[in-house]
This record gives C-alpha cells, structure tokens and sequence, in this order.
C-alpha cells in the first residue's frame, strides 16, 4: 500500500497541491479551476516517477538468489549468483 502511495498517488497529486499553495499565498479565488492541466501534469509526473524507478538495474533473469540465514551465532549475507 506504501509504495502505491508515494509511486502513483503523491506524484499525480503534486501538481493540485503546488497549485494550492499558490492559490493560499496570492490569497485570490478563482473560479476557473485549470483541471485538466493539472491532471495532465500529474499523469506525466506519474509516468516519469515510474520511468525513473523502473529502470533495469536488477539481476539477470537466470541468476539464482540465496537469501540472508543464520550460521553459528552470525548472519551470512545474501549471494546472488549467475548461471
């Protein structure tokens, strides 16, 4: 739940609270709401995040994980090693 809260939430409602903030420091109402800007912002911000986090910096598909374990009082790292 976390991760879809900061990957695709926070950034797509960015851009409505950044316009908030200007709107509550010019301390002026206006009526015409520019909602489809924002949203389109948001939607790039969204997509942008993803791109930037997604980027393929993982193991090769046939590699094989060994996970942390415990061994005589101390914790053994994790392998990761290639076929």
């Amino acid at each position: 739940m976390f991760r879809i809260l900061y990957s695709i939430i926070l950034p797509f409602l960015l851009p409505f609270a950044g316009y908030w903030a200007y709107q509550l420091r010019k301390k002026t109402r206006r009526n015409d709401f520019p909602f489809q800007a924002l949203t389109a912002v948001g939607l790039g911000l969204v997509f942008v995040f993803l791109f930037i986090f997604s980027i393929p910096d993982k193991a090769p598909a046939d590699s094989l994980y060994i996970p942390p374990k415990f061994e005589n009082g101390q914790i053994v790292p994790a392998i990761l090693q290639s076929k």
